[in-house]
């Protein structure tokens, strides 16, 4: 790559969107590399000689959105082009809820799931404003080649066959260090049997009510432009309560305890007391 023009290719989308599986397919590619899942609260500084020669890079949209991501890297230097995956947010919403990194917090790290999905409603309306490339999966899981080769059109890119035939492993890629686990415990050899086993997977359908409620009324607009249905009808057994907003259950909290022993020794003792909790780890700091 030129030093005159670094090229990056930056891709994101609510987490359990599919979008590990749309940066796989990407980093295929015969001229591109780069970065397979990104860490969602950093904000890193690139190599200018990544890529090869096109830079790709992947993140959820968790603590920033994917277009105050573009300006970052284009304020070092790069030619940023963005692509959002998109997915009906109450299969998001039930994945999510189920996965350890799904935690309805209270920290920047891992904020409120409706913080999460809101910035990605802001990713997509200014996408869509914009009339830059947007990804449905569903679209891909339906009809992979047609999705792909039209999102490397909007893209400015040719059609690359390798995309679908995976011929690359791990270790011909810069950085895999992250990736959804779902991913890789259900990928395959190549993007048709990996969307195989997919269509395997039992459908989620366990959302609150309440929950539902507020994704249906946010994302009404987002629904009807993607084509999916405006109100689904869930089962009796999906009246389930929504998960509490929590800092017990944030990454900040555990590297607390990590650092504080006291407070993880009245964990471990069965302690509850927050404000008992805290005012021994005051005391600790102290001394």
């Amino acid at each position: 790559m030129s030093a005159e023009r670094k090229i990056l290719y930056l891709c994101g989308g609510a987490q359990s969107s599919g979008s590990t599986l749309v940066s796989w397919c990407f980093l295929q590619r015969r001229d591109m590399d780069g970065v397979l899942d990104a860490a969602p609260d950093l904000l890193p500084s690139l190599d200018p000689g990544l890529g090869g020669p096109l830079a790709w890079y992947k993140t959820t949209l968790v603590c920033f959105r994917l277009c105050e991501l573009a300006d970052y890297h284009r304020d070092q230097g790069w030619e940023v082009h963005p692509l959002l995956v998109v997915r009906d947010v109450r299969e998001v919403w039930a994945s999510l809820v189920r996965k350890s990194y799904g935690s309805n917090g209270i920290t920047a790290e891992d904020p409120p799931l409706r913080m999460r999905l809101r910035r990605f409603l802001d990713d997509w309306q200014r996408f869509r404003a914009n009339d830059w490339p947007i990804l449905q999966y569903e679209e891909l899981v339906g009809h992979p080649r047609r999705t792909l080769a039209a999102a490397c059109d909007r893209l400015g890119l040719p059609w690359d066959e390798a995309m679908l035939t995976w011929p690359k492993h791990s270790a011909d890629i810069a950085d895999c260090q992250l990736g959804n686990k779902t991913f890789w415990n259900t990928r395959a050899s190549n993007l048709l049997d990996t969307l195989a086993s997919y269509a395997k997977q039992p459908k989620i359908t366990l959302i609150p009510a309440m929950d539902l409620g507020w994704l249906e009324d946010q994302f009404r607009e987002f629904n009807a432009a993607n084509g999916y249905p405006l109100h689904i009808e869930l089962p009796a057994s999906s009246a389930a309560a929504s998960p509490p907003l929590s800092f017990a259950t944030t990454r900040r909290y555990h590297w607390e305890i990590a650092r504080r022993p006291i407070r993880r020794l009245l964990l471990m003792l069965g302690f509850q007391n927050r404000s008992l909790i805290e005012r021994c780890s005051v005391k600790q700091r102290r001394a």
